[in-house]
């Protein structure tokens, strides 16, 4: 292939970003039409349950036939559909958020999808948010050091950088403030906003006690820079456990991404939004979409109103729906923690939500393969199980000679010891047919 294009350096380092998860993704779209007994753990299965919320299925297919009749099959508002906009509003931004806006802005009743946008799924919405804060050199986003690799490739293809810290480990305690706040003291006029996720990708971390949220609210109040509240996993806490709100004065500089990938169970319809007080930032999102991705077809915006008015219409079905769900995801989570500690031995704190687990691996074991990567590849190669290793969700700063940058540690560094499990979208017997394949496989290399 030609290679007469001169591209600049930044381009190339961006194609040549290392992703262990796209090396697995690859191999196991092969590997799952080929063996009925291979288990897609990376991002899940599409037979899982759950699938299609009340009324979606009914509607999309409605709407699609209302598309074509109408001939509206091109162009959509950049920022979303204004009636769907205020169902969002209603029933999915979270609670604290939409009170404080009813509370304290004049007419938000009759305005209430000046509060909303509608993106191109949640990474959309993201891609939204940190853009809306870049300003000169003020192009550092603070966030977890574990954390969703997509944080870091919206961050970077944007011209920015992640300046990543131990901000909240996999049992969902929050590092000192002080702590932090010296990490940060170095780039402290560099900083655009913080990025917090709800319930964390790839652990399942969350905040549920008062004195952790009480720490990070904390150290956002010292940064003093707006919150990106990526809630993906929005309520999607296990145990009885509720995820605990922020306060008042953290709302109102908060701009919230969400999406209902995972949520409602619809993660090829790339349907996500952006909310906030401020309806300069929802503004912000008109002009992104125009520039960028633009906005999700007509089609299942229109099947996701549908859903959404059956919060209105029908309550308990939607109620029913969620309890179904919410049961049947923890259900799929104590069975993947039970299994890996009775057959493998390997003991793993349980994650306090969304659909992911981060399952230790013991050094000796990695070993046997030389890094994390590695174990990972073979197990999708021999071992009949598609799991992404530890290095694709661990970010750190090092420092450089013209200033920092944000890395990814090597592969046998022993804090990247760990798969992400996707249990989300994997049915209850595929889990533990995952854990027995592991064990088979484990037990052949030794």
């Amino acid at each position: 292939m030609s290679e007469d294009i001169r591209l600049p350096e930044l381009t190339i380092s961006t194609l040549s970003k290392k992703s262990t998860i796209t090396v697995v993704a690859g191999k196991a779209r092969a590997l799952e039409l080929k063996n009925p007994d291979f288990v897609r753990a990376d991002i899940g299965e599409v037979t899982a349950p759950g699938l299609f919320p009340p009324g979606y299925r009914e509607y999309l297919k409605q709407a699609s036939e209302d598309v074509l009749k109408e001939g509206r099959i091109g162009y959509t508002v950049p920022d979303g559909d204004p009636g769907l906009r205020k169902l969002i509003f209603k029933h999915s931004i979270p609670d604290e958020l939409r009170s404080l806006i009813l509370e304290q802005v004049k007419d938000a009743r009759e305005k209430m999808q000046n509060f909303v946008a509608v993106t191109h799924g949640g990474a959309g919405a993201l891609g939204n948010a940190v853009t809306c804060f870049f300003d000169g050199p003020k192009k550092l986003v603070v966030v977890n050091q574990r954390t969703w690799q997509n944080h870091n490739l919206i961050v970077d293809m944007h011209g920015g950088m992640l300046w990543p810290v131990p901000l909240i480990n996999e049992k969902g305690e929050v590092a000192d403030p002080d702590t932090i706040l010296k990490l940060c003291r170095p780039v402290k006029n560099q900083i655009s906003s913080i990025l917090y996720t709800e319930i964390n990708n790839p652990d399942g971390a969350a905040i549920t006690e008062p004195a952790e949220q009480a720490k990070l609210e904390a150290i956002i109040r010292a940064l003093d820079v707006p919150l990106i509240h990526d809630v993906a996993y929005h309520e999607m806490s296990f145990d009885g456990k509720k995820v605990v709100q922020f306060s008042p004065d953290i709302i109102r500089k908060m701009v919230v991404c969400g999406t209902y990938s995972k949520t409602i169970q619809i993660p090829g319809e790339r349907l996500g939004y952006l909310a906030s007080a401020d309806e300069r930032v929802v503004r912000y999102v008109y002009f992104y979409n125009r520039s960028h991705s633009g906005c999700p077809s007509v089609t299942p915006q229109r099947a996701l109103a549908a859903h959404l008015a059956k919060f209105d219409t029908a309550p308990g079905e939607i109620a029913a729906y969620r309890k179904a769900l919410m049961s049947d995801l923890e259900a799929r989570r104590n069975v993947l923690v039970s299994k890996l500690r009775e057959e493998l031995g390997w003991k793993m704190s349980a994650p306090k939500g969304a659909i992911y687990a981060a399952v230790p691996v013991p050094s000796d074991i990695v070993k046997q393969f030389k890094d994390i990567d590695n174990l990972s590849v073979e197990l999708v190669d021999k071992g009949g199980v598609s799991t992404v290793s530890g290095t694709d969700f661990e970010f750190r700063v090092r420092k450089t000679a013209t200033g920092y940058e944000c890395v990814t540690p090597p592969a046998s560094d022993p804090e990247m010891n760990y798969l992400r499990f996707c249990f989300g979208f994997t049915p209850l017997d595929r889990v533990a047919l995952a854990v027995s394949n592991m064990k088979k496989f484990i037990q052949a290399r030794g």
